[in-house]
């Protein structure tokens, strides 16, 4: 385990899940690589921090556009489902 990048975790506060996922992304790399992780780290995790957030705008468009769909389908059938 290396500490350097345990102690950029804890200042980050990155996710268990990230953490699994860089450590295994890391440990694969050559020296040298893994060198220019820890020097970037700041970059590489504010990337993550936008990828997130773009994720989740999109799921909340993705909702927000179900729930519009589920409208507009419950107000125009509405009425023909009690007729049956």
């Amino acid at each position: 385990m290396n500490t350097r990048l345990e102690l950029l975790f804890e200042k980050h506060n990155v996710s268990d899940k990230d953490r699994y996922e860089i450590n295994q992304i890391f440990w694969l790399l050559p020296t040298n690589k893994q060198q220019n992780i820890l020097k970037n780290f700041d970059i590489m995790i504010f990337r993550f921090e936008q990828i997130h957030k773009e994720i989740n705008l999109e799921r909340r468009i993705l909702i927000w556009d179900l729930f519009k769909d589920i409208k507009s389908f419950y107000e125009k059938y509405w009425n023909q489902i009690w007729d049956l």
